[in-house]
């Protein structure tokens, strides 16, 4: 049952997950006024928004784990303080350098908060009551990260660029003191830690975002991308084969043994992949190509967002009547079909057409990532073991992360190829390869589960008893 102590937890939860999901991309409308006001080079613009990415994507692992040593009620108000300090200190923030610095606290805080409030959500309900309670966790997450350009634009619209900053500062204050009165502590298996092996992983990672993220910006072929892509493959080679001779690993690689959680894991990499291009490329279209602002192009986009906080909670009861791997193929199905319909609309209209013609493209899309979020994170959490929920958890945020760095940059390069863009019709030109590869990216995430599905009703068909 939704208990008072379960209501609360998710209360506290979600809050707090929606703060973390908002600054991935709220500052992005506020570069622009950020970049006056310090006199910014176009580097440091980008190491505002990247500070964080990196930091988030870098721990998201090691903080899921040290929560199950240290204690999960513990860690998650570790980050929340943190996040909440990171907060203050951006809107305190008086050069480039500094502003940097506060992004990477706010993503060490956020690192935290996002994989434990999951385990936190995972371990407080039942099973029957699981599927519900994570449909309203992956809303509030997916909510969070398809609102930051509204709610950045709401903001810059009348105010100073530092309140971006400063209204997660009474939020974060609030989640604390909650916290600290509602959330039981609770601690999973205790494991050694092996700085060795943290360090490897964090710099393999970091290697890995960094590259991609610097690709389209110096060139994929370039020394840098080149040395930062290789380096972070082979720390995380060296990261799996110091870990795999420990007693006690940090992280349980028998868990890829599962055929149903290599494919969910793989399966989000691929939709964060192809939705988060989609997104970026969209809101540049709405704002370069037709000409809207940030704020009335984060309007229009809530035509998008509130598709998927409506579905979202109610993929949860989808789930129990209809099973994991069906809903998250009708998402996946729904983004991949809304997205290709964006392009050939494109392809049709060109540039220049009503709202009204998207709007239907929109809604959609949103209703697939609403019916997508929570099945994916049902789905990797019932296919291992309650007590590797923790890691589990951290490894599907951080590789959901990594495929979302990795989409903005297959997007943006496919984007900028060919000729030069001088004109809105170029735009439009340039924008739909871009749009069908992330269609075809979040297919490849369709098609895995679609794989599996078909490979276990054959075994099950094979298992079943003849009937005389």
């Amino acid at each position: 049952m939704f208990t008072a102590s379960r209501v609360k937890l998710l209360v506290v939860t979600c809050v707090t997950l929606f703060m973390a999901m908002l600054d991935n991309l709220v500052i992005g409308v506020a570069l622009p006024s950020i970049q006056q006001s310090f006199h910014a080079s176009i580097s440091d613009m980008e190491w505002f928004m990247n500070a964080y990415t990196l930091a988030f994507a870098v721990l998201l692992i090691p903080f899921s784990v040290l929560g199950e040593r240290f204690g999960r009620k513990r860690m998650f108000l570790t980050g929340i303080v943190l996040f909440t300090l990171g907060s203050a200190l951006s809107g305190l923030s008086d050069s480039s350098i500094a502003l940097i610095l506060s992004r990477a606290l706010q993503g060490i805080g956020g690192a935290a908060i996002v994989p434990i409030s999951l385990t936190l959500v995972n371990s407080a309900f039942p099973a029957d009551k699981r599927a519900a309670a994570l449909g309203i966790w992956s809303g509030i997450s997916g909510l969070g990260l398809s609102v930051g350009p509204l709610v950045g634009g709401l903001i810059i619209n009348g105010a100073p660029w530092q309140l971006i900053f400063w209204v997660n500062v009474p939020i974060g204050i609030l989640a604390f003191l909650l916290g600290m009165k509602w959330l039981p502590e609770a601690r999973g298996v205790k494991k050694p830690i092996h700085p060795l092996g943290i360090l490897l992983l964090g710099s393999g990672l970091f290697g890995i975002v960094f590259g991609l993220e610097r690709g389209n910006t110096d060139g994929w072929g370039s020394a840098l991308v080149l040395s930062l892509l290789a380096g972070g493959l082979l720390l995380l080679l060296f990261f799996y084969l110091w870990e795999r001779s420990r007693q006690h690993p940090f992280i349980r690689f028998d868990l890829f043994r599962s055929g149903q959680y290599s494919t969910f894991v793989f399966t989000g990499f691929w939709m964060n992949a192809g939705i988060f291009s989609a997104i970026f490329l969209l809101t540049l279209f709405l704002q370069q190509a037709q000409g809207y602002t940030a704020l009335e192009a984060g309007v229009r986009e809530m035509a998008w967002t509130g598709c998927t906080m409506i579905a979202a909670p109610l993929a949860g009861l989808a789930v129990g009547k209809f099973g994991t791997r069906a809903v998250l193929m009708t998402g996946l199905a729904l983004q991949s079909i809304a997205l290709v319909g964006f392009g050939v609309l494109i392809l049709h209209f060109g540039v220049d057409f009503p709202f009204g013609y998207m709007a239907p493209f929109m809604m959609l899309a949103g209703t697939g990532m609403g019916l997508s979020f929570t099945p994916l994170s049902h789905g990797i959490l019932s296919s291992v073991p309650e007590s590797a929920s923790a890691e589990a958890s951290g490894i599907s945020n951080a590789t959901r992360e990594l495929g979302g760095v990795f989409g903005i940059a297959i997007g943006g390069l496919i984007f900028q190829s060919g000729s030069a863009i001088q004109s809105k019709a170029d735009f439009g030109t340039h924008v739909i390869p871009a749009l069908f590869t992330s269609a075809v990216m979040i297919a490849l995430g369709l098609i895995s589960i679609l794989t599996v599905s078909i490979w276990v009703s054959s075994r099950q068909a094979k298992a079943a008893p003849e009937v005389a």
